[in-house]
């Protein structure tokens, strides 16, 4: 739990809305200021100030039920959860199709970070730092690779200082000079691929998964083995993009509802 400080008015204006959510029956203004302990004319200002948004609704018996606004919430969060779900759902089938350990990773505050992992039915991968969290070196990455391919020039900035913080100006200017031609192909033909750029012997695919505005969100694919990859890129890269395909329909779909 955070100690960071809090407005002591929004906590018990939470509590309010908390107490009249669990009640097992409908309390009234004074039913509500007894149980938290609060004094009755506070809770009077904060009764109003929640009816007035619609938070709460008060019956003619005076006692006290969640208002409509409260449904808007939670529908944003069903709706969000929905979402993840059917998103995590889409890199299991990812993995169920191909039999490799597949991903989805999502660009947040200019980093590419790993959301989710699944692994397939082939002898088991095992990369050394792959987790759910993982960001960084995103200009190696299949994933960073194919966000950086559809961002802006400010965000693609902002991404690369980050992963190149450390990499000296003769080598970065290198790095880029590569990148740039690597994004352009992947715009062409719309995938990623990280070639054992980031560890020997793997290799992974990616491709753009794009918001309901057009954005990209983030990316989905595959890592396996080099040997692997060899005999049959063609039908992973056929279903890595079928599945950013339904990954980005599903972002529009959500938009809509």
């Amino acid at each position: 739990m955070s100690n960071s400080p809090t407005l002591q008015t929004v906590e018990r204006a939470l509590s309010f809305l908390e107490y009249v959510a669990s009640a097992q029956s409908a309390p009234t203004v004074q039913q509500v200021a007894l149980e938290l302990d609060l004094n009755i004319t506070t809770c009077y200002h904060l009764m109003r100030t929640l009816l007035a948004r619609d938070y709460l609704e008060r019956r003619e018996d005076a006692t006290l039920v969640l208002g409509s606004r409260v449904g808007v919430l939670f529908g944003a969060y069903q709706q969000k959860f929905n979402v993840d779900q059917g998103l995590a759902t889409l890199v299991g089938n990812l993995a169920e199709q191909t039999q490799e350990t597949a991903f989805l990773s999502v660009l947040e505050d200019s980093k590419v970070i790993l959301k989710v992992l699944a692994e397939g039915s082939a002898p088991r991968l095992r990369v050394t730092g792959l987790y759910v969290g993982h960001s960084g070196n995103e200009h190696r990455r299949a994933s960073g690779r194919a966000i950086l391919a559809y961002v802006s020039a400010q965000e693609k900035d902002a991404i690369l200082s980050r992963s190149l913080a450390d990499v000296s100006g003769r080598e970065r200017s290198a790095i880029l000079k590569r990148l740039k031609a690597e994004l352009e192909v992947t715009r062409k033909r719309g995938w990623s691929m990280d070639g054992e750029a980031s560890v020997d012997g793997i290799s992974s695919i990616g491709a753009p998964v794009f918001d309901a505005a057009g954005e990209v969100y983030g990316a989905v694919g595959i890592v396996t083995p080099t040997c692997r990859m060899d005999r049959s890129k063609d039908i992973y890269v056929d279903s890595v993009k079928s599945i950013a395909r339904d990954a980005t329909g599903l972002l529009k779909q959500a938009r809509l509802g």
